[in-house]
């Protein structure tokens, strides 16, 4: 009995997994909310600021988990907001890289002090060893389902 004991364990796990990133993402976009942006657009503002400015548009879809034409609707609206621009690419002048504004940072900035207390209320007497041990299995966790999107 003890297989079914852990594969019952391993489902709720997977299932409070997915429930807990959807509740937060809800959390996030209503703290957005009143800032005039929604989630996909944070997340895309956030990877250009924390991961290198001026990835083309195809990088940036994949390294945020937006497909490909959702991508295009952010970057415009994100664009119309003044928060980022399209450049040629200098490698191919058929693609388009996206860097981030001054006013996109400054912007961010307020974005990220908002979801600075999100996170604070929502780990709020939660020891760092054990923010520390989930992050790691997270961690563990993403690297392999990264890996599995490589498989054919």
């Amino acid at each position: 009995m003890p297989a079914r004991h852990d594969a019952d364990r391993l489902f709720l796990f997977a299932m409070r997994f997915g429930e807990t990133a959807r509740l937060w993402r809800i959390q996030i976009d209503r703290r957005l909310r009143p800032l005039g942006i929604s989630f996909p657009q944070w997340i895309t503002l956030i990877r250009l600021a924390r991961g290198g400015d001026g990835p083309v548009q195809k990088e940036l879809a994949r390294a945020t988990g937006i497909d490909g034409p959702t991508m295009v609707g952010v970057l415009d609206r994100l664009v119309a907001a003044g928060l980022v621009e399209r450049r040629v690419a200098a490698h191919d002048r058929r693609a388009k890289t996206v860097h981030l504004t001054p006013r996109g940072r400054a912007f961010l900035d307020e974005a990220d002090r908002e979801i600075a207390v999100l996170r604070a209320t929502l780990l709020a007497g939660v020891p760092p060893a054990t923010v520390a041990r989930c992050t790691r299995l997270l961690e563990t966790i993403a690297e392999r389902a990264e890996a599995m999107a490589d498989e054919p």
